[in-house]
């Protein structure tokens, strides 16, 4: 690869994804996937430089990696209409062979799962892999990418043929720009063609309700502890993969990604639900065969920007038509923290007797949860709530992200305060959705229902009857109509 030029102008990835989503959106992908070949490979001149180009593109396109020159072979067309497929996170090998040692992705890639053979070539070992993505933001040359879900997605918004919703990560608060509320945001989404954009944070406050109800029932004495299993698929794979004997601590709870999926279909059994945050491992969780078909497709913050772009729509010249649903504590989950908080804020509510007694640890970063999961093996740890996050900062530093963790913190704390209600309790939204499901199982991960409850609480009784009220008591539904 003589001719290519330094390493960064050889991220080509940005203007591909850019160029792929144009197309799509136009409804001219196979006819131009040539035309965007030529025009990036412009920059270059050999033939390794069109095989690069190339496996980028089909990358964009949520394709694999191939060793053809041709951009789309006759069995990638079905693919091309599907949720995608594992795995996730793939190499681009052809990229790495400017990159000096020592390798930025072999630093920091936290399980030591990539490697490169003697010829420079890109490996990783997937049976070691979590699937986290610090590996992509690391790679100058782009040669590391998550494959994207928006071509089969904007086919999707284009024909109209089920209502389509956008669960919305609690982390988005922010990450479109100062001038784009969330208001904004939804209003941008239903220009593209959604249904209308739902909080996850609300999917978390019934989650958080659910928690709160497992601690009181698990944790009896000082030696029981409880490990939260609510927002990061990479922590419950570090426990899986690397401390197996922890598994029976993890809450059975799906995340508030899966239960906001499952909540809206048993409502609408004919809608889409696509996840939109900044968690690259969202797309592997959506895909597990326990969980698979919640949740229709995955964006990262940074491909729903480059659609927008593409759509030639900017969130912030969009009018602010807010649908605000979630409670305090269910967007607090967009940081580190923010469960633990949740659950011991709602814990006052349900059974103050209890409240006291939660002990909470928070970590973030894989180094750190891997530290405190090694202490909690060998019972050095004083606490019986354990929250763990991959990314430093909680889900606002995941890589899908636009704005630095910092101020995506910031963020996400200013809008939390926002909300009408502290806690799930109080929290009218959420007696709607529990009402309208009529105590359908949602967010077990076993498949059994959610916990009934004694206890001087009125929570708890509304809960262990079912809710039998009419939804049109509460003051909004979770969906219209």
């Amino acid at each position: 690869m003589s001719n290519i030029p330094p390493a960064l102008k050889l991220n080509i990835r940005p203007r591909i994804l850019f160029q792929v989503a144009k197309a799509a959106w136009e409804g001219k992908l196979f006819e131009r996937q040539e035309d965007i070949c030529r025009m990036i490979k412009a920059e270059f001149e050999d033939k390794t430089a069109r095989q690069y180009v190339t496996n980028q593109i089909r990358i964009a396109m949520g394709l694999s990696p191939h060793d053809s020159d041709e951009i789309i072979n006759d069995y990638d067309e079905e693919a091309l209409m599907g949720m995608g497929s594992e795995p996730i996170v793939v190499a681009n090998p052809d990229a790495c062979r400017l990159c000096l040692e020592p390798r930025a992705c072999e630093q920091h890639c936290p399980v030591g799962a990539i490697s490169h053979d003697e010829t420079g070539r890109l490996k990783i070992d997937h049976t070691r892999c979590l699937g986290d993505g610090t590996c992509i933001g690391v790679c100058e040359f782009g040669a590391l990418a998550q494959k994207s879900q928006f071509v089969p997605l904007i086919n999707l918004l284009k024909q109209h043929t089920h209502p389509v919703y956008a669960s919305v990560a609690p982390a988005f608060a922010g990450q479109f720009g100062p001038g784009t509320t969330p208001g904004k945001l939804r209003t941008a989404l239903l220009k593209l063609g959604f249904t209308d954009m739902v909080e996850t944070a609300l999917y978390a406050d019934l989650v958080t309700i659910k928690e709160a109800f497992e601690f009181n029932d698990h944790v009896k004495t000082d030696r029981d502890f409880m490990i939260t299993s609510c927002c990061c698929p990479i922590w419950i794979k570090l426990v899986e993969n690397k401390f197996p004997e922890l598994v029976v601590h993890i809450s059975p709870s799906v995340s508030p990604m899966i239960a906001s999926g499952r909540v809206i279909k048993t409502l609408e059994p004919e809608a889409k639900v696509v996840f939109i945050g900044p968690c690259v491992a969202k797309k592997s969780e959506a895909l597990l065969p326990d969980l698979k078909g919640a949740i229709d497709y995955v964006l990262t913050f940074q491909e729903l920007s480059t659609i927008f772009a593409a759509a030639a729509i900017n969130p912030a010249d969009e009018t602010d038509e807010e649908n605000a649903t979630a409670s305090w504590g269910g967007r607090l989950y967009g940081r580190t923290g923010g469960v633990s908080s949740a659950v011991a804020a709602t814990l006052v509510k349900l059974v103050p007797r209890r409240a006291q007694s939660l002990k909470a640890i928070k970590v973030d970063g894989i180094p750190d949860c891997q530290k405190l999961l090694t202490e909690i093996k060998a019972g050095k740890i004083d606490a019986n709530f354990i929250e763990g996050m991959a990314c430093k900062g909680g889900c606002v530093g995941g890589p899908g992200r636009i704005i630095p963790s910092e101020e995506g913190t910031r963020c996400v704390n200013e809008y939390s305060i926002l909300s009408h209600a502290q806690t799930p309790v109080e929290n009218p939204h959420i007696y709607a959705v529990l009402a309208r499901l009529g105590g359908v199982n949602i967010i077990n991960g076993d498949g059994s229902n959610i916990p009934a409850m004694t206890g001087e609480n009125p929570m708890a009784a509304i809960l262990s009857r079912k809710l039998t009220t009419s939804p049109a008591d509460a003051k909004a539904l979770v969906l219209p109509g």
